[in-house]
């Protein structure tokens, strides 16, 4: 179970007021992964992930072959893509050791995201960078 700390220990959210933290810690998944276990796979229902222990890595299955893109770590999250495009996950993500991430359904982020237009603004300028990545990766296989 999610407590108010480890909502608060994501920098995404640090900045939020108590009650949010709080209604962020009771209605998000608590997901506890082990290596290999994905948090969500590519192609999967948007939401927004949080990493609070442990490692993720962002998997792409590109022409029939599985290529890494990335890792989350601690205090980082993932899923903005979905969250800004509406649109399912570009790439997988896999704990590659025992991992713990907070799982915030698509609408309880928009909850919170009308209370604090702030996290919006992080979430989608991240996503901005993000696409731009996955726009080199597409590039470099054509």
């Amino acid at each position: 179970m999610l407590t108010i700390d480890d909502v608060a220990a994501v920098p995404l959210f640090s900045g939020l007021p108590a009650s949010e933290l709080e209604r962020l810690a009771h209605t998000s998944a608590d997901l506890h992964l082990g290596a290999g276990e994905f948090a969500v796979p590519e192609g999967g229902e948007r939401a927004l992930f949080a990493v609070l222990t442990g490692r993720i890595e962002v998997v792409k299955t590109i022409d029939g072959i599985e290529r890494t893109l990335g890792w989350r770590v601690p205090g980082t999250i993932f899923g903005e893509v979905p969250i800004a495009l509406g649109t399912p996950f570009p790439g997988g993500y896999r704990a590659v050791e025992a991992s713990r991430v907070m799982r915030v359904d698509v609408q309880q982020y928009y909850a919170i995201a009308a209370v604090s237009p702030d996290i919006s603004l992080k979430v989608s300028t991240l996503a901005r960078g993000r696409i731009g990545g996955l726009q080199s990766i597409a590039a470099e296989n054509n």
